[in-house]
């Protein structure tokens, strides 16, 4: 919540407590939707319950006498222009990777690469750009154990994460040779287009009868 409340305040340019307006938030949170990247109706809303209960806190502290935002209303995430995503079943996953294991280099990784990534990713629920972010340091694997800073977590905190031991064995070799502060994985940026083609190759649907979509975060629905 403090994360988000800070990047309003710090988007809208608020100093004081008269500087607030809804119309700017409104702006601010509508610009944030743009563009094929932009944020869901869900975060949307988001966003706006954390400077929404910021000023509710000021009015409950007798700090202010009314909150400028009471009156603002949330997406409907019913109708929301993004797709939903879906999770993958186990036999999916599992036939995924085995695929991708022997497959070509793709979006500058090879087969065994992607493969490790997309199974670190459904084993540990880490997004994208915390895999991004991960160095070989990152893995204790003696301890089966991965970490991701306070920097890099979505969650301004540092995670430790269990690895399964089978997992652990299998990164330790696929590591070796490599300096503690190289880079785990070079992951893309486009990561939907390139599990849509392993997937494509795997006989796996991108989308499935309920319009349901299988990009890179489905794999954090899997985990």
């Amino acid at each position: 919540i403090i994360a988000r409340l800070t990047r309003i305040v710090e988007g809208c340019r608020f100093s004081l407590w008269n500087e607030i307006q809804a119309s700017q938030v409104q702006r601010y949170l509508a610009g944030l939707r743009e563009g094929t990247s932009g944020i869901s109706a869900q975060t949307f809303n988001f966003y706006l319950q954390a400077i929404k209960q910021f000023c509710k806190w000021m009015v409950q502290d007798q700090r202010a006498s009314e909150s400028p935002l009471s009156h603002l209303k949330g997406l409907n995430v019913r109708t929301d222009r993004r797709h939903d995503r879906r999770s993958l079943e186990v036999k999916e996953v599992r036939h995924l990777l085995e695929v991708t294991r022997t497959a070509r280099k793709r979006f500058g990784m090879t087969g065994p690469e992607r493969a490790m990534l997309y199974r670190l990713a459904v084993e540990t629920g880490l997004r994208a750009n915390e895999l991004r972010t991960l160095m070989v340091s990152s893995f204790a694997l003696d301890k089966c154990e991965l970490t991701v800073k306070a920097g890099y977590s979505k969650r301004k905190r540092e995670d430790v994460l269990p690895l399964r031991p089978d997992t652990a064995a299998e990164l330790k070799t696929f590591f070796q040779g490599r300096l503690p502060n190289a880079q785990a994985f070079r992951v893309p940026t486009k990561t939907a287009k390139m599990l849509k083609a392993d997937l494509r190759d795997a006989g796996i649907s991108y989308v499935d009868e309920a319009d349901r979509y299988a990009d890179f975060h489905a794999l954090r629905h899997t985990t």
